[in-house]
């Protein structure tokens, strides 16, 4: 049975245009605007306006979810960001709780809560959620925690993302309907 459920990407960079309309110093301000731009570029799969907010050279590392993934350099990012949007992999939602911003970092604390298809969860190694057998067309919503640290070069542009995973995604997986997803959302 489907748990009650809403996701709306749509809403993710919404507390960090409140935060950077509520800072007074322009640096941060700053920050916290490139930040939300990039989360807003990113749900919306726009590639180029995405690497508009990074550095010529941009690192990536992703923790907590086995070994630290790192991508480095634009063509490495590019390619990542470029393979997310192809399978649809943008469609989450960040609910952020939590947002601090210094002269020279961004850090968002909050959930990502994310959309997976029942055959990729198979391909995961995951056959059973919540006591049902997964089936290659059903669908599952997970709620991790995650840490965002965004740091910035003089110019404002970001350097990157250390991300920090609290727990692996799949392992708070809940049944969900296609009923459930905003109209514009793509499987």
């Amino acid at each position: 049975m489907a748990a009650a459920f809403a996701l709306d990407p749509h809403q993710s960079w919404l507390p960090l245009e409140a935060a950077a309309a509520q800072e007074s110093d322009a640096r941060k301000a700053g920050l916290l605007t490139e930040v939300r731009n990039h989360m807003e570029a990113e749900i919306h799969g726009r590639l180029d306006d995405l690497m508009a907010t990074l550095t010529a050279e941009p690192v990536y590392h992703f923790w907590g979810r086995g070994d630290a993934t790192l991508l480095s350099g634009a063509e490495a990012v590019r390619g990542f960001y470029s393979a997310m949007f192809a399978s649809g992999g943008e469609q989450f939602e960040v609910v952020i709780d939590r947002v601090i911003a210094s002269s020279d970092h961004v850090v968002t604390e909050g959930q990502v809560r994310i959309v997976h298809r029942g055959a990729d969860v198979l391909a995961a190694g995951v056959s059973e959620v919540a006591g049902e057998a997964v089936t290659e067309n059903s669908l599952y919503v997970s709620n991790a925690q995650l840490v965002t640290v965004w740091p910035a070069d003089e110019d404002g542009k970001l350097i990157g993302e250390d991300i920090y995973f609290g727990e692996d995604p799949l392992t708070k997986l809940v049944p969900i309907d296609k009923a459930q997803l905003p109209p514009y959302f793509r499987l």
